[in-house]
C-alpha cells in the first residue's frame, strides 16, 4: 500500500519536473521566461537584504534601548540604598 504512494509520488514529481523543463527550454518563448524568472530573483533578493539590514537596525536599537534601560534601573536601586542606608 505505501509502495503505491511512492510511485504516484514519484511519478507526479517526474511530470511536473518534465513539465517545467518543456516550460524553461521552450525555443520560442523559454529565454524570456528566464530572463523574467532571473529578475524575479535579483529582486526578490534586493528586498530580502533590505528587510534584513532593517531587522538588523531594529534589533539593534531595542538592545541597545534595553541596555540602557537597564543601567537606568540599578543607577535608580543605588541611589534608593544609598538613601535608605
Amino acid at each position: 500500500m505505501q509502495n503505491n504512494g511512492k510511485i504516484g509520488l514519484g511519478l507526479i514529481a517526474g511530470i511536473g519536473l518534465g513539465s517545467g523543463l518543456m516550460f524553461f527550454l521552450d525555443p520560442g518563448r523559454g529565454k524570456q521566461r528566464r530572463t523574467a524568472v532571473r529578475d524575479q530573483a535579483k529582486r526578490t533578493s534586493r528586498q530580502v537584504q533590505r528587510i534584513a539590514k532593517s531587522v538588523d537596525r531594529s534589533a539593534h536599537d531595542l538592545a541597545r534601548g534595553a541596555d540602557q534601560l537597564t543601567k537606568r534601573a540599578f543607577l535608580w536601586k543605588r541611589k534608593a540604598l544609598s538613601l535608605v542606608a
